[in-house]
C-alpha cells in the first residue's frame, strides 16, 4: 500500500503547524485512495450536511483535514456509491478502495482504523446473512427466532474479540455497533412479518407465536444516533410498513388494489410517522420516503393523489422535502395522457442551446423520451442498447434521448461514445426540475408522445411488457 507513505508525510506536515490554534487532538484527518475512480470527487457528510468534496489527485488520492471536527458516524460518496465511517478527533484515517467492489475491497489504516475495519466487517457479514434470512422465513416462527439468533451470536462474539483487543475504543463506537446489531436482528423479525403475510394467504391457520413480537418494547424510534444511518432508517420504514399492512388486515381489507400500493395504507404510514416519530431529520426522511413509494405506483388517480399529498403537506415539517414532493405531485398532474409539455420544459443540444421540450415531437411517428448519465455506465449502456433495438423495429420512431448530466463537455464525450446516431441526443435543462417536468422517480422511465405531441403514457418503462404496444 505505497499510497500510504506520502499522505502521512501530510499528515506529519499539517500537524507541525504551530501556527493553528487547534491542536491536533482537536482535528481529525481523512484521506484515501480510489482505485478505478467512478467521479473526480469523494463527497463527505455528517448527519445529513455537507462537509467537504474532496478532489481526486492524478493519482486518485484525497485528503481533508477536518478543522473543529465533530466526533460520530460520517458518510461519504463516491459517485452513487456510500459507506460510513466513525471519525473522531485526533484520528487520521486513511483508506483504499475499488470500486469494482466497492464495500469487498474497502480497507482503513491510520489512527481510527482498527474500528472502521471491525464496522466494515460487521457490515459485510450483516448483507451476507441476507440470503439465509430469507431462506428462514419459511419456518414457523420459534424456528425463525432460533436461527437468527444465532446470527446475532456469532455477531456478537466478533463484537466481544474486537472489544478485548481494543480497549480504549470509545463508549459511542460501542454503543453504535451495539445498535447495528440489534437493529439488523429487528429488521429479520420484519422481514418474517413481510413474508408471514405472503403465506398466510395460502395457508389461513398459520400464526406467530405471542412471544415473537416482544422485541417491538426495545424498538427506539426517535434515537438521534442512528437517525442518520440508513440501515436504522429503513428499519423503522419497515417497521411503519407492517403496522400500516397490519391496520388494514385489522380492518379486513377488501380494496381491489394491492394493499401496499393503496390510499389507504399510504395513509395509514404517514399517520403512524406523525404520531411515533418526532426526530425531525428521521420524520422528515420517513414522510418523504412514503412519498416517493406512493407516487411510484399511483400516477393515474388524481383524486386520490390530492388527498394522499394533502395528508403529507400537514405532517410534513422540512420545507425543502414539502418542495421536493410538491414538484413530483405536480409533475404527476402534467404528464397525464392527453397533456403535452409546456414552453417552459426545455433541454440543452450539444451548442448549449435552450430547445423546448414541446419542440422536439416528430410528424413521421410517435416519440419516446429515454433518460440516462454518465455516472451510471451500466445503465446507460443497457437502455441504449435496448432503445437501439427499438429503434430498428419501429423505423418511424422519433428516440430522444435526455442525460442527467450538468456537465457540458463530459456530456458531450458521452454521447459521441453512444454511437447512437438514430437518436437525438439532449441533456437536462433544470436538474432541480426533474420532478416537476418528468416525474423521474426511476432512470427506467420513458415518456411516449403522439405526432402531435400529446402524452400516450407519461409512465412507461424499459421494462414494460406492453412496451411495443404501446408503440404502435
Amino acid at each position: 500500500m505505497k499510497y500510504i507513505t506520502p499522505l502521512l508525510l501530510i499528515f506529519i506536515c499539517f500537524g507541525c503547524d504551530d501556527t493553528t490554534k487547534n491542536t491536533i487532538e482537536d482535528i481529525a484527518y481523512f484521506g484515501g485512495e480510489i482505485i478505478n475512480p467512478q467521479d473526480d470527487y469523494v463527497m463527505l457528510y455528517h448527519q445529513g450536511a455537507f462537509v467537504d468534496s474532496l478532489k481526486l489527485d492524478d493519482k486518485n488520492r484525497f485528503l481533508t483535514k477536518l478543522d473543529n471536527h465533530k466526533n460520530g458516524l460520517y458518510k461519504f460518496y463516491h459517485n452513487r456509491e456510500y459507506q460510513y465511517i466513525n471519525l473522531e478527533k485526533g484520528d487520521s484515517l486513511l483508506l483504499r478502495l475499488n470500486t469494482f467492489a466497492f464495500d469487498e475491497s474497502l480497507f482503513f489504516t491510520g489512527k481510527g482504523a482498527e474500528k472502521n475495519n471491525f464496522y466494515i466487517e460487521l457490515f459485510l457479514l450483516n448483507e451476507s446473512h441476507e440470503e439465509p434470512v430469507y431462506q428462514y422465513s419459511q419456518l414457523d416462527s420459534d424456528t425463525f427466532l432460533s436461527k437468527i439468533d444465532s446470527l446475532q451470536n456469532i455477531k456478537l462474539k466478533k463484537q466481544e474479540k474486537f472489544l478485548v483487543n481494543n480497549p480504549n475504543v470509545s463508549e459511542e463506537f460501542k454503543n453504535f455497533t451495539d445498535k447495528v446489531i440489534k437493529y439488523r436482528s429487528f429488521r429479520y423479525r420484519e422481514t418474517y412479518q413481510n413474508m408471514f403475510h405472503k403465506l398466510k394467504k395460502k395457508d389461513s391457520t398459520l400464526a406467530i407465536s405471542d412471544s415473537f413480537f416482544n422485541y417491538k418494547k426495545d424498538v427506539n424510534m426517535n434515537d438521534s444516533t442512528m437517525s442518520y444511518y440508513r440501515p436504522y432508517a429503513r428499519y423503522i420504514m419497515q417497521f411503519i410498513n407492517n403496522s400500516s399492512y397490519s391496520e388494514c388486515m385489522r380492518k379486513s381489507w377488501k380494496g381491489n388494489q394491492a394493499v401496499n400500493t393503496s390510499l389507504t395504507y399510504n395513509k395509514n404510514k404517514l399517520a403512524l410517522i406523525d404520531s411515533l416519530v418526532t426526530y425531525p431529520f428521521l420524520r422528515n426522511e420517513l414522510l418523504r420516503f412514503t412519498a416517493y413509494s406512493y407516487y411510484s405506483y399511483n400516477t393515474n388517480n388524481i383524486p386520490k393523489n390530492n388527498e394522499f399529498f394533502k395528508v403529507y403537506q400537514q405532517v410534513a415539517t422540512d420545507k425543502e422535502s414539502k418542495e421536493e414532493i410538491s414538484n413530483l405531485h405536480i409533475g404527476v398532474k402534467n404528464l397525464q395522457k392527453g397533456n403535452s409539455f409546456s414552453n417552459q420544459i426545455y433541454v440543452y443540444d450539444d451548442s448549449y442551446n435552450r430547445i423546448p421540450l414541446n419542440r422536439l415531437n416528430s410528424k413521421k411517428g410517435k416519440t419516446i423520451f429515454y433518460f440516462w448519465t454518465s455516472k451510471q455506465m451500466r445503465h446507460k449502456h443497457l437502455i441504449t442498447e435496448k432503445i437501439k433495438v427499438l429503434a430498428e423495429e419501429y423505423p418511424n420512431l422519433n428516440i430522444v434521448g435526455i442525460s442527467l448530466d450538468s456537465d457540458h463537455k463530459r456530456w458531450k464525450k458521452a454521447v459521441e461514445n453512444l454511437k447512437f446516431s438514430g437518436s437525438r441526443q439532449y441533456r437536462v435543462g433544470r436538474k432541480d426540475h426533474l420532478l416537476r417536468d418528468f416525474a423521474l422517480i426511476n432512470i427506467n422511465k420513458l415518456i411516449i408522445t403522439d405526432q402531435s405531441g400529446n402524452i400516450v403514457n407519461g409512465f412507461a418503462s424499459i421494462y414494460n411488457t406492453d412496451l411495443r404496444d404501446q408503440l404502435k
